[in-house]
């Protein structure tokens, strides 16, 4: 894949196939809706809430998502600036706080339908990289770490993939309990169930979606983990008394 010479900022989305390449080009994706799951370097980790990822140019990975999804990717020349010591010559996992996913669906708003042009992608490569290196500084470029506690890896495995409506058994499993016990637990520490929980999760992703005004409504539906626009509209007015139309209009 050729380098490009200068930044470029665009909205991609991606089909269920894995596929595996490497490139002449530095490259951060960042999420928008839904999820993708990378190895970058010998490292796995999945693009999605609250994680995106930058690829060094010539490191080997591998991507593979499924279900809608949409995620802003900014190719960096190689001789242009880089983060270097975030990188460490492959790739890294990085946390993404509210500011700089602030910054994200902005650059999804404005690249929506077409790549953001060259004096606009300039400066959003610098603000972005800006950003990244001043988080880098303060507490390392890396994604969050993993809890140990069984219920806290529960729920935040919940939060990274509430689209795909994990069943108790499988949350359970990830965690090393017994479905029943695993149950019993997390009413204990939360005051509800799994399942409560995550159709909470999806809710509040599916407004936060829609409030962005970036996707379709269909799409918002399916990068939530619902069937269609129907079934959303319908779970939103039964569980929140209001629709998608009044949550876009700031209702």
């Amino acid at each position: 894949m050729a380098s490009p010479h200068r930044p470029t900022v665009s909205t991609r989305s991606y089909d269920g196939h894995e596929r595996r390449h490497a490139h002449e080009h530095h490259q951060i994706v960042l999420p928008v809706a839904g999820g993708l799951d990378m190895e970058v370097g010998g490292a796995c980790g999945r693009v999605g809430a609250g994680c995106g990822v930058l690829v060094a140019d010539g490191a080997p990975h591998s991507f593979r998502s499924g279900g809608a999804n949409r995620f802003v990717v900014l190719d960096l020349p190689a001789g242009g600036p880089l983060p270097e010591a975030a990188i460490r010559g492959t790739g890294a996992f990085f946390a993404i706080d509210d500011a700089l996913d602030g910054l994200v669906r902005y650059l999804a708003a404005e690249a929506a339908d077409r790549p953001l042009d060259p004096v606009l992608a300039h400066h959003a490569a610098g603000l972005l990289l800006r950003a990244l290196e001043a988080r880098h500084r303060e507490t390392g470029l890396q994604a969050a770490a993993v809890p140990d506690d069984p219920i806290e890896r529960a729920l935040a495995l919940m939060a990274e993939r509430c689209e795909e409506a994990p069943t108790v058994s499988e949350l359970a499993a990830a965690v090393g309990l017994a479905p029943s016990r695993f149950h019993e637990l997390f009413r204990i520490r939360t005051g509800t169930t799994p399942a409560r929980r995550l159709a909470d999760l999806r809710l509040d992703r599916a407004e936060a979606l829609l409030r962005a005004g970036i996707l379709p409504l269909a799409e918002v539906a399916l990068a939530v983990g619902f069937s269609d626009q129907s079934a959303l509209t319908r779970s939103l007015r039964r569980q929140r008394g209001t629709t998608p139309g009044a949550i876009r209009n700031g209702g």
